[in-house]
């Protein structure tokens, strides 16, 4: 099944530059979003030293994916790469602001909050725009390398790069790191300028402006989600890898401490071991993909994110424990490879933004309550009962992924095999 309308396919050798422009520019973000990740928390216990007000300042930069519906329909109707630049700029004069208020000496919780909160909407925009692009810069084949090289330059950015910079930075000046991430965003938006104004095709009534119009196209989005037998089950999955995650890193510090006797840098230990996996597994995901196909890939992924809980939840050895980190990572990596370009390859452009932003608001909605019932199981049974949770949980998700089409390289955006679920509605309003 085809939609009408779909772009062609751009040819390998003409969208190189605008790839390399896409990708680079995700990498600048990246290291000024790790610098910002540092120091952000040390801002918030440096002015209020409450640790309430600090995780306040925390979660509001998340609360913004609550409105990742709504924003993917606006992506959805905003032509081309004028999103991402938006978002860039909207975020630089953010930072640059920030910058300006901790230099005065006068910053107050509310402003960080404020900030930390739009700088989250900016962020969901880019995101969203950014996996809606990929499908008009790049060829059916390339899907999964750009996706691996996206991921990628985002795990260097904010995993490697930036929070070391960052953290440095804060030592020698506190204002300076905001700085820095407004620097990059800037950059990211220059060289996001010289993409090519590609659009999507519109959908019937797009052109429709006001609260209803908007409310309406956003339900529609939420409709094919929920009717689409492949999306919607990947959207389960991945809630259950967010609760299963959540509940593993919730408590990993004490986890680390308590159970692996490890001393107080074993924390930090743990998450290079996860963050190398997840560079490894960038690095390989592509080529993974594209051999054994999308559905045996995400059996793989989910199954060895499963193991790695399993193992560690019997034998909590410290070595073992940071290899198991490490391949849990990489197969988290290789979902995160998969699901966006089947995405992309299953989802009808006009509404790919929307599609994006209703399944990662499965994936980081879910990601409290694993926290949540992490920490609880841990407290009342044991440091060890979150990993088997979250092993056991992504064991029984495995017959879900049975029916993932075989999707493969050269089929046009909103092509699926036959027997899968029906497209979405004619109608926006779904009636």
């Amino acid at each position: 099944m085809k939609f009408a309308g779909s772009p062609p396919r751009p040819a390998d050798a003409s969208r190189t530059p605008a790839l390399r422009r896409l990708v680079t520019a995700n990498a600048l973000s990246a290291v000024g979003d790790g610098a910002r990740f540092a120091a952000l928390p040390l801002m918030a216990a440096w002015s209020t030293g409450d640790v309430f007000w600090v995780s306040v300042v925390a979660a509001a930069g998340r609360a913004a994916w609550l409105l990742a519906p709504v924003i993917g329909t606006l992506v959805d109707r905003i032509p081309g790469r004028r999103s991402m630049v938006g978002a860039d700029l909207a975020r630089c004069v953010m930072m640059l602001l920030l910058f300006a208020v901790v230099s005065t000496g006068r910053t107050s919780v509310t402003t960080l909050v404020l900030l930390a909160f739009a700088s989250g909407v900016a962020e969901v925009f880019f995101d969203c725009a950014a996996q809606a692009a990929v499908p008009l810069l790049a060829a059916d084949h390339e899907l999964e390398r750009t996706n691996a090289r996206l991921i990628a330059a985002q795990i260097t950015g904010t995993g490697f790069v930036g929070p070391p910079v960052g953290a440095a930075l804060w030592a020698v000046w506190h204002p300076l790191p905001f700085l820095l991430d407004g620097v990059t965003f800037l950059a990211s938006a220059l060289l996001l300028m010289g993409l090519p104004s590609r659009t999507a095709p519109s959908e019937r009534g797009v052109g429709e402006r006001g609260l209803r119009s908007l409310l309406r196209d956003t339900w529609a989005g939420l409709q094919f989600l929920g009717r689409d037998q492949v999306l919607r089950r990947l959207m389960v999955v991945v809630a259950v890898l967010g609760v299963g995650q959540q509940a593993v890193y919730a408590v990993l510090v004490v986890y680390a401490e308590r159970r692996l006797g490890l001393p107080d840098y074993g924390y930090s230990l743990m998450l290079v071991a996860a963050a190398l996996g997840s560079l490894a597994g960038a690095g390989t995901a592509a080529r993974t993909a594209q051999w054994l196909g999308p559905g045996q890939s995400l059996k793989i992924a989910v199954s060895v994110s499963a193991l790695s809980y399993l193992v560690v939840a019997v034998l909590p050895w410290w070595p073992l424990v940071a290899l198991m980190l490490a391949l849990n990572s990489a197969g988290v990596v290789l979902w995160n490879v998969c699901t966006v370009s089947l995405r992309q390859r299953l989802a009808p452009p006009h509404m790919l933004g929307r599609v994006t932003s209703g399944y990662r608001l499965a994936a980081w909605g879910a990601m409290p309550i694993g926290a949540a019932a992490g920490g609880a199981l841990a407290q009342r049974t044991g440091l060890d009962a979150p990993w088997a949770l979250a092993g056991l949980l992504l064991l029984a998700c495995l017959p879900l992924l049975r029916k993932v089409p075989a999707v493969q390289s050269g089929s046009a955006p909103g092509q699926r095999n036959a027997g899968t679920a029906p497209g979405p509605p004619q109608d926006p309003s779904g009636s």
